[in-house]
């Protein structure tokens, strides 16, 4: 090899010897570490609210089983009733922590229903159970109304079912001041031993303006400032609600109107059990 001229400031060999030790040289941005970050992924976020809903429902199945043992117990009425109370509150947070826990599979795509064969007329009852705790206490009427021609059994994922409806029932409660919350079940046959379910809960409560409605699905969103300020929430549960409509099948839909009350409807295409068909 011709060792290089003096003074030699640009000549081929020597721009190819600088290029070549540019390319040895190991680059600061692959050898620099990066930093841990705080932030989450969907996936992760699937992976780590499931771990925190067992140790949520651990305590929760603990209050259930002592609140069924104080109302089996020789209690007083009253003690019955409170007994009762504890059971169905501790229920409602049981719906209220699988909610929370779809909403990271939902956005982590990860969200599968349960296919099982379950009463709804027993799911509704427990329901009634339930809005008839809070409906009281807040002096409300509460109703009920189950089509006749229901069937005995369907399949589908009655845990999830009974969450959504928690929801839409804690919804008409908490925004009624005066008045009724009303739950009712109509059923309407379909092709291929499946029928549709149609959940239309109504109220008498403050209403919903179409700007409002319009706003009532988004995730982490309220109907208004106003009512955020007032009566709290995150603003998730509709959304999520929603989701597992159209997930069974069906939807959510509402209409209302300020100052006389909201109706939302929850529908869901599910077949027959054999047995019933």
């Amino acid at each position: 090899m011709l060792p290089e001229r003096e003074g030699c400031k640009g000549c081929k060999r020597c721009m190819g010897r600088a290029r070549t030790k540019e390319k040895r040289k190991p680059s600061s941005r692959r050898t620099r570490r990066r930093k841990p970050t705080l932030r989450q992924t969907p996936r992760s976020e699937a992976g780590i609210l499931p771990m925190f809903a067992h140790d949520v429902r651990t305590a929760l199945t603990g209050i259930l089983a002592l609140g069924e043992l104080l109302a089996s117990a020789n209690l007083g009425e009253r003690e019955r009733r409170w007994a009762f109370d504890i059971k169905t509150s501790a229920e409602y947070l049981a719906a209220l922590t699988t909610l929370v826990v779809d909403a990271a599979k939902v956005n982590a795509g990860a969200l599968t229903l349960q296919q099982q064969t379950f009463a709804p007329r027993r799911l509704i009852v427990a329901l009634e159970e339930a809005l008839n705790v809070r409906a009281t206490t807040k002096g409300l009427r509460a109703a009920i109304a189950i089509a006749g021609d229901l069937p005995d059994y369907l399949i589908g994922d009655p845990v999830r079912l009974r969450a959504a409806l928690e929801n839409l029932l804690d919804n008409a409660v908490k925004f009624t001041e005066h008045g009724a919350v009303e739950l009712e079940a109509r059923v309407k046959p379909l092709a291929r031993g499946r029928v549709q379910l149609d959940f239309i809960v109504r109220d008498t409560g403050i209403g919903l303006t179409r700007a409002a409605i319009k706003r009532l699905f988004r995730p982490f969103t309220q109907a208004s400032l106003e009512i955020a300020r007032r009566y709290g929430g995150a603003g998730l549960g509709l959304s999520i609600v929603k989701r597992l409509a159209k997930a069974m099948g069906g939807d959510l839909t509402v209409s209302s109107e300020p100052g006389r009350g909201s109706s939302f409807r929850f529908s869901a295409v599910l077949p027959i059990a054999p047995q019933e068909q």
